[in-house]
């Protein structure tokens, strides 16, 4: 099968949300406030499979686990390419209320997506082995960003629903880390 196909499904989600968010609107500004909600929501799961693809496999290994941290890359792209989607419902929402640009450069929103490009423009081998630790720092640092920006708390089910899934996935990352910090640990005390 073909490893592009999380991009693909990024995109497929993204423009359904996109649609379905116009079409069930009342009136178009409606309509484009719930394609910006509903293609938000639909990128979280890509996300989510993306941050804790690494922690799964050295958790839980198995042949499904390591096949999804080898396709990490390509559930990260197809992350960004349906925030790409939630980023243009946004811009269109944003634009039809009277509130374009909707904020100035410092704003945790631009600051997101700026990092977001900048891991997408990053996101192959010859950009990894280039940077060294600043590619890790890079997208360790972006990862854990969206991992905030999707767990804030909320006052809906479905914004709490997504926080405990945020707390989780971080739970395995520490989880993950602490098996590796103890593997290497043993590895230095035997003879």
């Amino acid at each position: 099968m073909n490893r592009y196909w999380p991009v693909g499904l990024g995109l497929f989600l993204g423009l359904s949300a996109l649609v379905l968010g116009i079409v069930s609107g009342s009136n178009l500004d409606e309509g484009w406030q719930f394609a910006a909600r509903w293609t938000a929501r639909i990128s979280f799961p890509l996300f989510m499979l993306t941050f804790v693809a690494s922690s799964l496999a050295i958790l839980y290994p198995s042949k499904t686990t390591k096949k999804l941290l080898r396709n990490r890359r390509y559930w990260g792209l197809g992350f960004a390419a349906c925030f790409v989607i939630h980023l243009v419902a946004l811009l269109v929402f944003n634009w039809r209320i009277g509130e374009f640009p909707p904020a100035g450069l410092l704003d945790p929103g631009v600051i997101a997506y700026t990092i977001l490009l900048a891991m997408v423009l990053t996101s192959n081998a010859k950009a990894q082995k280039s940077m060294g630790r600043a590619w890790t720092w890079l997208h360790r640092t972006g990862m854990w960003g969206f991992l905030v920006i999707f767990g804030r708390p909320g006052d809906d089910a479905i914004a709490i629903t997504y926080m405990v899934i945020a707390l989780s996935g971080a739970g395995l990352r520490i989880a993950a880390w602490l098996k590796r910090r103890n593997q290497s640990q043993k590895t230095k005390q035997t003879p």
